[in-house]
C-alpha cells in the first residue's frame, strides 16, 4: 500500500487511510496520521505517551497500548515511512538497503581481536527499524536463554513457560507463498496462527536441500535432523523460518503492527530525537523529549501526560540517555554533560554475536539467478528467488561436547555449561556461487582456470560470546554517531569456540552425502588447520550479526548494576522506560529479532 502524502493544513501530512476523514475522499482503511515533518505536527494535541523510535520493539509497543482508544500516542523516527521502500518489501532485495538513507551506516572503532580493523554495522533507519531491514530470520533462542534472563533481571515472568505464549499470540504462521510443502519443515504446534506478525518458512529448491537433510541421518550424533527450531532446544539442522507473509512480502512491526493502528497514533517520521527532559531542574520524572530534524534545525519539546517510551534500539538507547545526562558522571562531565542520573551501567555490556565465512569447493550446480526474470516472477506470481532472504534455505545449530577442545585442553570455561538446550555455534549456508553473497563480505571470487571458482559459502557464528564493548558519546552533539566499540573476540574463549565452528563445518560438509560433491575448503585453504593459522583467519576476517544488546540492560531492583528495572523503568526516574534490545542483559543463542518482540510484549503488560 503506497502512502500518498497530502497537505491538510494544520494537520500536517496524513496517509490516505486516514483522509476520508479530513475530506480527501479516500475510502478509510484505518491507519495512524503520518506527519512528514516537524513543522506539520500539530501544536494543539496532548499525547499520554511518546514513543522514541518506531523500530522491532516501538512499533509493537504503539499498537498495544493504541488498543486503548483512550490513549493518544506519538511515534517519533528517525527515518522515513516504510511503505514506499520497495527493498524493503522483497525479502530477496534486502542487499539494496545497505548503505542508504533507511541505514544507520554505522561504523566501529577500531577491534584490538580483529587486528584492528573498523567494522561498517548496518541498522535500520526507517519505520519498523531492523525489522523493515534485517534478513527476516526468526529464531526465540533457547528456553536456557529466557529463563537465564528471569534469573539475573528477578523477573520470573521472562522465563520460557511464561513467555511461550506471549511469543504465540504475536505470531500468525502462513504457508509459504507458491503452495510449497511444509511437512518436515517446520512443526505448527509450536507456532500462533492468530497474531499478526507473519511467519513461514519458504526456500527454494535444489538438491542441496535433501543432501543436507541426509547428513543429519548419517551424522545424527553430532548434527542431528530438528524439526522446528523455536520449540526451545534449537540443536540440529533445521529449516530456516522467515518472516514472511503469505504474498511473499517481509513482515515487519510496521506492516504488521503500526501501519494497523487507528487514529490515536501519531507518528512523526524524519525526526532525530536529541534528549529526553525532566519535568523541572532538579527533577527525575522525564517525561519531555526534544527533537529536531537535523542539526540546524530549531529543536521543539513536547512533553507526554503518562510516559517516554525508550525504544531506539542498543545503539539509539543509550545515545539518548547520555546526552540527557544519563549515565556515568565521569565520562558525562568530560563532554561538559550535566549530570542528572549518576549511572555507569549506561551503554555499558554491548554484545553481539562473532561471524566469519568459509567457502567449500564444489561441483553442485550453482544458485545464481536472473535478476530481470526473479522480478518478474516475484511480481507476477510471487514465486521464485526473491520470495527468500538466501538461495540456501536451513540452520545448523551446534552444541560442542563437553570435551571439545576450548573446554579440555584449552581450558576455558564453557559459557553454556549449564545450559543443556542451548547451541555454541550457527552455520548457515548462504549460496552456491562464483560471486560473493551480499550477506558474505570478505569472500572474494576465486580464480580457478579462466573462470571463477564455483564455491559453497557457508556462514559460522559463535551465538554465546563472553567479549563485552560498549557505547560512548565522541562529542555532545547529540547527531554525532557515538564510539561502538564491541570489544568483538576480545576474549580467547570466544575465538577458540570458533575455530571450533570451522572444524565443526569441516565435519559436517565431510559426510558421505556430500563426497564428490564438497571438495574442501577454499577459504580457508583445506591445509589450514593449527590453531594459530585459524585464528589468524578468523580476525582477518571476523565481523558482526548486527545483533546487538544489552547496553540498557535489565536488572533486579535495587542491583548496583544495571539500567532499568524489571519494570523497564529507567533506575532512578520516574517517567521514563526503554522497551527495545538494549535491555536485554546477553544475547539470546539465535537472531534477535523473535526475542525483541517478546521483550516487547512483556513490556506492553509493565506499561498498561
Amino acid at each position: 500500500m503506497q502512502v500518498v502524502q497530502q497537505n491538510v493544513g494544520n494537520w500536517g501530512y496524513v496517509s490516505p487511510e486516514r483522509s476520508f476523514e479530513y475530506g480527501f475522499g479516500f475510502p478509510e482503511r484505518g491507519g495512524p496520521v503520518v506527519w512528514n515533518n516537524v513543522e506539520e505536527l500539530p501544536l494543539d494535541v496532548q499525547y499520554d505517551f511518546i514513543i522514541i523510535g518506531g523500530g522491532t520493539a516501538g512499533s509493537l509497543v504503539t499498537a498495544r497500548l493504541s488498543e486503548n482508544p483512550q490513549y493518544n500516542i506519538l511515534v517519533i523516527e528517525a527515518g522515513p515511512w516504510h511503505e514506499d521502500i520497495f527493498s524493503s518489501r522483497v525479502p530477496g532485495l534486502l542487499v539494496n538497503l545497505r548503505n542508504t538513507n533507511v541505514d544507520w551506516n554505522y561504523t566501529t572503532v577500531p577491534q584490538s581481536g580483529l587486528n584492528g580493523r573498523r567494522l561498517g554495522y548496518p541498522l535500520g533507519r526507517m519505520l519498523g527499524g531492523s525489522s523493515s531491514f534485517n534478513n527476516m530470520v526468526y529464531t526465540r533462542g533457547s528456553k536456557d536463554d529466557w529463563n537465564k534472563w528471569a534469573n539475573v533481571t528477578g523477573d520470573e515472568e521472562l522465563s520460557w513457560d511464561r513467555m511461550f505464549s506471549r511469543m504465540l499470540q504475536e505470531e500468525h504462521l502462513v504457508d509459504p507463498p507458491g503452495n510449497q510443502s511444509t511437512e518436515r519443515h517446520i512443526d505448527p504446534a509450536v507456532h500462533g496462527r492468530n497474531g499478526k506478525l507473519s511467519l513461514s518458512a519458504p526456500y527454494l529448491n535444489h538438491s542441496f536441500n535433501d543432501m543436507l537433510i541426509q547428513s543429519a541421518e548419517e551424522l545424527k550424533d553430532e548434527f542431528p535432523f530438528k524439526l522446528d527450531m523455536n520449540d526451545g532446544r534449537p540443536i540440529g539442522i533445521a529449516w530456516n523460518q522467515f518472516t514472511v507473509d503469505a504474498n511473499a512480502e517481509r513482515s515487519s512491526s510496521a506492516t504488521a503492527y503500526i501501519s494497523k493502528t487507528g487514529r490515536n497514533v501519531h507518528v512523526l517520521v524524519n525526526t532525530h530525537v536529541t534528549r529526553v527532559l525532566p519535568m523541572s531542574k532538579d527533577s527525575t520524572d522525564f517525561r519531555k523529549v526534544e527533537f529536531a530534524e537535523t542539526p540546524q534545525s530549531e529543536r521543539r519539546v513536547l512533553t507526554a501526560k503518562k510516559e517516554l517510551i525508550l525504544s531506539a534500539g542498543a545503539v539509539g538507547t543509550p545515545r539518548v540517555l547520555l546526552n540527557s545526562g544519563i549515565g556515568s558522571r565521569r565520562e558525562l562531565e568530560e563532554l561538559g554533560i550535566k549530570t542528572l542520573v549518576d549511572n555507569p551501567s549506561v551503554g555499558k555490556n554491548l554484545t553481539d554475536h562473532p561471524l566469519i565465512k568459509i567457502a567449500f569447493e564444489t561441483t553442485m550446480p550453482d544458485t545464481d539467478f536472473d535478476m530481470e526474470a526473479a522480478l518478474a516472477d516475484w511480481k507476477g506470481a510471487r514465486k521464485g528467488p526473491l520470495v527468500v532472504p538466501n538461495t540456501l534455505n536451513h540452520i545448523t545449530w551446534v552444541r560442542l561436547p563437553t570435551n571439545a577442545t576450548p573446554f579440555n585442553e584449552d581450558g576455558f570455561p564453557d559459557p553454556v555449561e549449564n545450559m543443556p538446550n542451548t547451541p555454541h555455534i550457527e552455520m548457515i549456508p548462504l549460496q552456491i556461487s562464483s560471486t560473493p553473497p551480499h550477506t558474505a563480505i570478505g569472500i572474494p571470487p576465486i580464480p580457478h582456470g579462466e573462470q571463477c571458482m564455483v564455491t559453497l559459502q557457508v556462514l559460522l557464528s559463535n551465538v554465546n560470546p563472553i567479549s563485552r564493548g560498549s557505547i560512548s558519546l565522541r562529542t555532545s552533539d547529540p547527531f554525532v554517531h557515538p564510539d561502538i566499540d564491541f570489544n568483538l573476540l576480545g576474549e580467547k574463549v570466544d575465538i577458540a569456540i570458533m575455530r571450533e565452528a570451522i572444524r565443526s563445518a569441516r565435519r559436517l560438509y565431510s559426510a558421505p552425502v556430500f563426497s564428490g560433491s564438497v571438495l574442501g575448503t577454499v577459504l580457508p585453504r583445506e591445509d589450514v588447520t593449527p590453531d594459530e593459522d585459524l585464528d589468524r583467519y578468523i580476525r582477518s576476517m571476523a565481523a558482526t550479526f548486527a545483533h546487538c544488546v544489552g547496553t540498557a540492560a535489565m536488572s533486579p531492583r535495587g542491583a548496583s548494576w544495571g539500567v532499568v528495572d524489571p519494570d523497564f523503568r529507567v533506575k532512578g526516574t520516574s517517567g521514563l522506560r526503554i522497551v527495545d534490545a538494549s535491555v536485554l542483559p546477553s544475547l539470546p543463542s539465535g537472531h534477535t529479532q523473535a526475542p525483541v518482540y517478546g521483550i516487547a510484549e512483556r513490556g506492553v503488560v509493565m506499561i498498561e
